[in-house]
């Protein structure tokens, strides 16, 4: 079983379409999941939206995608304002769509244990799961999972790691649109299950980084420059 696992595209169509070319020369892949934070932040917020529906693959909802329904954000009048760009952007139907996405997704492993894949966290879309969360914090956040489960894979942080953690293997994908570890190429995931146990391999993929800088530049989002430095530096 190879699951092929995609988060954080957040409307960079480019980068998606990148990503989905590279997962196309793997072998044996079973499933594709989208993990969450679809559209926000990105120049082609609809374009994503339409690509990863005609996958007809399982997808979640992330944090932001929650954000561009409500129309809510914690970080005040500038993001306000690149959500209510992207609701116009993406219309009532998009809206209507983002809303209706679950929280996660369980694949079923019929030779051992499952993988369930969520946007940040088994309890909630916001709190992240780093390299270095500790013990008593991974306990709380995972306490309801059955013993079922053997691998979480999740996004949000836009971090590409892995690390083993009581029966667990803990998966962040890294983001494919917006990553933020210091590489600006897009990441994504490929969960295994072999010799009876789940593994993993992150892949990287470059794609053309000037075309979606011209994309921000054109497409008249709100705050396009601040958008360009972070997809550019890659770090937080």
């Amino acid at each position: 079983m190879r699951i092929a696992i995609i988060s954080d595209i957040h409307g960079n169509q480019i980068a998606l379409e990148a990503v989905l070319e590279d997962l196309s020369k793997q072998p044996n892949i079973d499933q594709i999941v989208i993990a969450g934070d679809i559209c926000l932040n990105g120049p082609c917020p609809n374009e994503v939206i339409q690509t990863i529906k005609d996958l007809h693959c399982p997808i979640i909802q992330g944090n932001v995608d929650s954000d561009v329904v409500n129309q809510t954000s914690k970080k005040g009048p500038k993001k306000q304002s690149v959500i209510a760009w992207t609701r116009e952007q993406i219309g009532p139907q998009g809206i209507d769509y983002l809303a209706s996405l679950p929280f996660s997704h369980l694949v079923a492993n019929p030779n051992g244990t499952d993988l369930l894949v969520v946007h940040a966290n088994p309890r909630n879309q916001d709190e992240a799961i780093f390299q270095t969360t500790p013990d008593s914090k991974l306990e709380y956040l995972c306490q309801d999972l059955p013993p079922s489960i053997g691998a979480l894979a999740f996004g949000h942080y836009h971090v590409a790691y892995m690390r083993r953690w009581q029966h667990l293997l803990l998966v962040d994908t890294g983001s494919c649109g917006l990553p933020r570890d210091e590489d600006v190429r897009a990441s994504y995931a490929i969960l295994s299950w072999h010799d009876n146990v789940w593994q993993a391999e992150h892949r990287r993929v470059k794609y053309d980084l000037k075309a979606v800088i011209k994309q921000l530049r054109h497409c008249g989002i709100p705050t396009a420059e601040k958008r360009i430095k972070i997809l550019t530096e890659a770090k937080y």
